[in-house]
């Protein structure tokens, strides 16, 4: 089961596994004529959990919105014993608190989707090869230049403008059964997206790593966060395979080394932390370098007062209670809630909406007597 997302309503996201047979699933991803197979396909559930005593409260089967059919040129890379071929590999979900939506990203799908707590998918962003006539309406139509679509990517988040920022790995650059990149003439970048949901359009707003400085190609993992303090944008390249289209080890062509920087979120970025982890150094040619999943600040690291927790509001609804307040931005807290003021328990983690202001939704204060509320830091 992957890590835990918290969300806005005290609940926790998780990703888990499951294997299904599929009938007509391709046997290649570059030969078009190559003959069709039933064979099992391993796939993902987004499970939701309460985070006060771990009761199971959704359950959604991607397999079920998408098409079982569908690969791209990461499809055949893994297949599980007892589970079959890899199909979606979803590797990050996260909340989408201003309309209580969900969005998972698909690395082997080469895709971003968002969809409601029904079920009811919304949008695809990724290119559009291969999908099925069904799915052409939630295919999000790229607008403006430079433009370019998003391959095998990694950790996508909502930043405070509303955009959604990832790490594009850019495995292959292509779709079956067109032409493919080559690893030594890739790149991976850490890329912005602003979408309208209204008109279903979907244009590159900001991009790192496509001409900027060194080339970096990172063939799996990678991290994309926004830094509230700064506004700047931290990038984990886990996994570098090629640093200006050659090994990062002359003598151990298969070590891989780690970068991790950050830089200023303008036109022309600048590097204002720039870390390499490998041992360049080691000249045996069984080394391995050096790997990472993820990078992220941490926010003791800054120094300054904390804020305090102000404006807090409950507004009340049919559906509960919906608990919003602004706050130190890179402190993490606990709403508490309690029926006399005198026995408190942990309810959840607020989610930040924007850097400062956070939101939790409490369902079951749909119809209770009384409820008192506070909020804790940690």
């Amino acid at each position: 089961m992957h890590d835990g997302v918290p969300t806005s309503h005290g609940t926790i996201l998780y990703l888990s596994g499951a294997s299904r047979v599929v009938a007509n699933y391709p046997t290649s991803a570059t030969d078009p004529a190559a003959p069709l197979q039933t064979t099992n396909v391993d796939y993902q559930r987004v499970v939701e959990i309460s985070a006060t005593n771990s009761a199971l409260l959704n359950s959604w089967n991607l397999i079920d919105m998408l098409q079982p059919t569908r690969i791209n040129y990461l499809a055949f890379d893994f297949y599980f014993p007892g589970l079959g071929w890899d199909g979606e590999h979803a590797n990050a979900v996260i909340e989408d608190p201003r309309d209580n939506s969900v969005i998972v990203s698909l690395r082997h799908q080469d895709a971003v989707v968002k969809f409601t707590r029904t079920g009811q998918l919304k949008w695809i962003l990724g290119p559009h090869n291969n999908w099925g006539p069904q799915f052409q309406p939630y295919l999000l139509t790229p607008v403006g230049t430079p433009f370019e679509w998003n391959y095998g990517q990694h950790a996508p988040m909502i930043t405070p403008q509303g955009t959604l920022l990832l790490h594009d790995n850019g495995n292959y650059r292509a779709e079956p059964y067109d032409t493919l990149v080559p690893d030594a003439a890739n790149y991976s970048r850490i890329v912005e997206y602003s979408i309208n949901e209204q008109t279903m359009e979907v244009s590159q707003v900001w991009d790192y790593g496509r001409t900027n400085a060194h080339r970096l190609f990172t063939d799996k993992v990678g991290s994309a966060d926004w830094l509230p303090q700064t506004g700047n944008v931290l990038m984990g390249f886990g996994s570098i395979d090629y640093l200006d289209g050659n090994p990062p080890s002359a003598f151990a062509p298969s070590a891989t080394m780690v970068r991790i920087q950050e830089v200023t979120h303008d036109a022309n970025p600048q590097v204002v932390f720039d870390l390499a982890a490998f041992d360049f150094s080691n000249t045996n040619a069984s080394y391995l370098g050096v790997t990472m999943y993820r990078a992220h600040r941490v926010p003791d690291l800054y120094g300054h007062l904390p804020q305090p927790v102000q404006d807090l509001t409950v507004e009340l609804s049919d559906s509960g209670a919906t608990l919003s307040f602004s706050a130190d931005p890179v402190r993490t807290y606990t709403i508490q809630t309690s029926p006399d003021l005198a026995h408190w328990t942990d309810l959840g983690t607020p989610t930040p909406t924007v850097p400062g202001e956070f939101v939790l939704v409490d369902t079951a204060a749909a119809g209770a007597p009384a409820c008192y509320y506070r909020v804790a830091s940690h």
